[in-house]
Formats: C-alpha cells, structure tokens, sequence
C-alpha cells in the first residue's frame, strides 16, 4: 500500500469496517475498474455473498484478495489493516507477542502475520534503485585491514599496560 502518513484516528475511521478494507483494496487493484485475469474483458457482475466478481465473457470468478498477501487468510482484513498500520507506524517494529494482542490473534498467527508484511516489504523495496547523491549516516571504507582488531576492550587493555 502506498498511502500518505496517517494518525491512529484518521486509519480507524478509513478502515473502521470490512466493507471499507475490501473497497480500498478494490480500488487498489483494480484501479480502472475490474479486469479479468483469465481473458482480459472488463465486464463483470458481483457475486455479494461471496465477495467474487464473476467475468461476463468466460465465467472466471475471481476475488479482490487473490494475488494479494491475503489470499487464502482466515483472520479478516480489517485485522490485516490494523497489523499494517501497526508495523507502519512503530519506530523500532512490532513484536509478534504486542501485535497478537493488539488485533486479537494468537502469538504464531502474528508472527506469520508479520513475516508476510516484512517479506512483502523487502520485495516491494527490491524494485526501488538508488541514484544521484546518497548521504550515510555511518560508513567503512577501505574495508579491512592486515594487523591486530582495534576495540574498545583492547584500546583499554593498551592505556592500562603502559600506566
């Protein structure tokens, strides 16, 4: 998802219920209106009960969440929304054991949960590639060295010797 920054109150009342989760995805997906993955028409009737849209050219019934990361997920979206928002906006991440508290889940959901949302992260950031000027907070360069390691602990060691 590629959303704007949003406080805690603004992503409730934006996702508050299923019907508005499926509606984004909707429009996230099929952003000019549904197309067909089997034959590529854009016609289609939607079958309520089931949350499916059924082509009207070769009968392929297809659903807003195949393809996606929630594909197959027992958990409702609404769940899946908040784990996002939840991952998004913490700093430092989220552990499996605060977030299956957070969306009521059990601990092995969560994490699988998040190692999805991470997975898809790192994939969706495989497809950026960096260009122009690049500024780094820490840096090596040279690489390494012949010799003894300097650290803490032996730089310690040296001023103790020679007192």
């Amino acid at each position: 998802m590629n959303m704007p920054e949003a406080s805690f109150l603004a992503w409730q009342k934006q996702f508050s219920t299923e019907d508005d989760c499926l509606k984004y995805l909707q429009q996230m997906k099929w952003p000019n209106g549904f197309i067909c993955p089997g034959c590529g028409n854009n016609h289609s009737y939607e079958i309520t009960s089931r949350h499916l849209y059924e082509c009207t050219q070769c009968k392929k019934q297809t659903s807003v969440m195949s393809g996606t990361l929630f594909h197959g997920s027992k958990i409702t979206l609404n769940q899946w929304f908040w784990a996002i928002y939840s991952l998004g906006s913490d700093k430092g991440s989220i552990s499996a054991l605060r977030l299956s508290k957070l969306i009521e889940v059990n601990w092995r959901t969560a994490r699988l949960i998040l190692k999805k949302l991470r997975t898809a992260m790192g994939h969706r950031d495989s497809l950026y590639q960096l260009s122009g000027t690049i500024e780094l907070d820490d840096a090596l360069v040279g690489g390494r060295q012949k010799g003894k390691r300097v650290t803490r602990s032996s730089r310690k060691k040296e001023c103790a010797d020679s007192l």
